[in-house]
């Protein structure tokens, strides 16, 4: 056969009450349509997803870290019993209020180089992040490839039967009006009954197999189980041209140019290589600029002065009073012309405000051998790094190879099955006809069904191995889903 040229079956989904072939088209799934709505609701797709969110918050706070720190506090407080005076600084015991706030920032100016490094880090991080996220979108549609043939072939497997049943059934007819007539013996009717329950059997166990297909595309897919999906099979020409386009080797360095997982890998060797640099600005110095401003309060020490009459303060001395209690306790407040007066608590907070202004420079020494450690740990990482990327091209290279081989391996199958089912329908037809005359008996014409269903069956689990496997060479070769 020069030129191998028939119609295959392929793939579309319909949503309708029972799976068959009477779908409603207002309600077509298309391999596309379950593509998109597995990746929709698909768990691990979803997890993936939010490690991808992650990595963006880590390289956006990576980037952020070159920026200035700045911190305010502030608190209130009472104090009972003894404690310290905060003008006499003795301890006594008198009720006091205090507090203090404070506004301070630090800016790293100069760190080994790490917080740079870092960003590029974690920005291969987050890129790798989404070839993995990619990735996972590419196992999910795989495996519902994997499931949605399954499920087709099947369904044409139920349709074999479905035809071998009516075909049994229809010469049942036949022989019992033969045997009524008195052409044919009683025995011939009753092999034909039992002929007939044996190729119900293989309906029964064909639907079964059809609807355990049907369940597992449907859990891919995160549909319940009693959700309804029908089948309509569309007609697509294959030849035998196809087979030339199937080479290992080229399609093997298409995907390595393509497949995320090869350049998530590759990114995981690139991002090791900055966690060398990052692990060694240990060694290096590192200078940090603090400033601040504060103040505080306190109401003892309104004591420190009293208001005279223009307006002006006057400090009295620490350790001086200008009068006391009856319990001997200093006054903490005083007179002006009568008012009793209290030292300002905004007076208070602008007189004791201060400012400081420092520089840190942190020269490591001996560390305990951490940043030699640190740097010997990122060395590992990136080796680990270089030997999954190799794993990951093998893994690649093996899949490809093995779906190469079946693919021209069931392309062979198939062209034999076709020519064995030829033979086969031309086989059964004589053999029928013959029966029908009395020419050959039970046996015979049992064999040649029996011969014709299995041929029929080989040719299509023949065609479906070739269609699974073309499809995934192309889509290894990066070309799109369009069935």
């Amino acid at each position: 056969m020069s030129k191998l040229k028939t119609t295959l079956a392929i793939f579309a989904f319909l949503w309708v009450g029972n799976f068959n072939s009477n779908a409603q088209t207002d309600s077509l799934w298309t391999l596309q349509r379950c593509i998109e709505y597995a990746l929709e609701h698909n768990l691990t797709v979803q997890n993936q997803q939010l490690n991808v969110n992650l990595n963006e918050v880590n390289f956006q706070q990576s980037k952020l870290n070159l920026a200035p720190s700045v911190n305010a506090s502030t608190n209130y407080g009472l104090n009972w019993g003894l404690s310290i005076n905060p003008v006499t600084n003795f301890a006594q015991k008198q009720q006091q209020s205090n507090g203090n706030a404070s506004l301070s920032t630090s800016w790293i100016i100069f760190s080994g180089g790490r917080n740079l490094r870092t960003i590029r880090q974690n920005k291969t991080l987050l890129e790798n992040g989404e070839n993995d996220l990619e990735k996972t979108k590419n196992d999910v549609i795989l495996s519902l490839i994997t499931f949605y043939t399954n499920v087709i072939f099947n369904e044409e497997l139920l349709n074999n039967a479905q035809k071998q049943y009516s075909s049994t059934n229809s010469q049942l007819d036949r022989t019992q009006k033969q045997v009524a007539a008195g052409s044919l013996p009683r025995s011939a009717e009753l092999d034909l009954v039992a002929q007939l329950a044996n190729n119900e059997l293989n309906v029964i166990n064909a639907d079964n197999n059809l609807q355990i297909s049907l369940l597992q595309l449907k859990q891919s897919m995160l549909l319940k189980g009693n959700a309804s999906l029908g089948v309509v099979i569309p007609e697509i020409e294959l030849d035998s041209s196809m087979l030339a386009n199937i080479n290992a080797q080229r399609i093997y360095k298409e995907a390595e140019l393509t497949m995320p997982e090869i350049r998530s890998a590759d990114g995981q060797i690139a991002a090791a290589e900055i966690g060398i640099d990052v692990a060694k600005g240990s060694y290096y110095p590192s200078l940090r600029l603090n400033a601040g401003v504060n103040t505080n309060y306190s109401s003892i020490i309104a004591d420190r002065g009293r208001f005279e009459g223009d307006g002006t303060m006057i400090d009295i001395p620490t350790g001086s009073f200008v009068g006391s209690s009856a319990a001997g306790s200093p006054i903490v407040r005083q007179t002006q012309n009568g008012q009793i007066v209290d030292y300002a608590t905004g007076r208070q907070l602008s007189d004791n405000f201060g400012q400081f202004v420092s520089l840190n420079l942190s020269i490591p020494i001996f560390n305990n051998y951490q940043a030699n450690a640190g740097v010997q740990r990122a060395k590992i990482t990136r080796e680990q790094a270089i030997v999954q990327a190799q794993q990951a091209r093998q893994v690649l290279r093996q899949t490809i190879e093995t779906a190469s081989t079946d693919a021209l391996s069931a392309a062979k199958s198939y062209v034999s099955s076709f020519k064995r089912v030829e033979a086969q329908e031309e086989s059964f037809r004589a053999t029928q006809q013959r029966f029908q005359n009395g020419a050959a008996n039970y046996t015979e014409y049992q064999v040649a069904e029996n011969n014709l269903f299995q041929s029929k069956s080989d040719l299509l689990r023949a065609k479906y191995s070739f269609i699974f496997r073309l499809i995934i060479l192309d889509f290894y070769q990066g070309n799109p889903i369009e069935l």
